[in-house]
């Protein structure tokens, strides 16, 4: 299952998926290569996906777009789409060092703490750096304001600990919206 940029909340397929700008600018394109202004998060399967990919660069009358060109646009978004509830509506601008940033004042952020209490399972969302934290798994100690403080799993102390060289403490504090609940 990916999340990605759709047009509107039709079927996706090459006319509907937004991808970057393949020629610069500061608005989607579809896959076909029609500007939009603005697309809805959505989720749906690879097979769909793929096949959708291969008609737009077909579609497309440049032919400096390659399908791969498409296909890591599709998955740049999917990574930078992973923190909104599908049928958010996004934006694209340029920022200040001159990529692209998703211009989200109109998107709802998933909330992956919901019902978070003290001594659940958590595992560390993608938003939170450095990215090595990324699924380490702990247990919440504490929960102070936006701040939560979760003693790491050992297995996943470690693994941070040899990628970044650094020495972890055994609880750490992360930010309540880069956490998810563990069922």
């Amino acid at each position: 299952m990916r999340v990605l940029l759709t047009k509107t909340d039709a079927d996706p397929g090459p006319a509907t998926i937004l991808v970057l700008p393949q020629l610069g600018g500061n608005s989607f394109e579809t896959l076909a290569g029609e500007r939009v202004d603005f697309g809805f998060a959505a989720e749906i399967t690879g097979e769909p996906l793929t096949e959708a990919v291969y008609a737009g660069a077909k579609e497309r009358d440049d032919d400096l777009t390659s399908a791969k060109d498409l296909i890591n646009d599709v998955r740049w978004l999917h990574k930078a789409l992973a923190d909104y509830e599908p049928g958010s509506k996004l934006a694209l601008k340029i920022g200040p060092k001159g990529g692209y940033v998703l211009d989200d004042s109109e998107a709802k952020r998933v909330d992956r703490a919901a019902g978070l209490g003290e001594g659940d399972d958590v595992a560390v969302g993608p938003a939170v750096r450095p990215k090595t934290f990324f699924n380490a798994r702990g247990r919440v100690v504490s929960i102070e304001g936006d701040m939560v403080h979760v003693t790491l799993d050992p297995g996943d102390r470690d693994r941070v600990e040899r990628a970044t060289g650094k020495t972890v403490k055994e609880t750490m504090s992360f930010p309540l919206v880069g956490l998810e609940k563990l069922a």
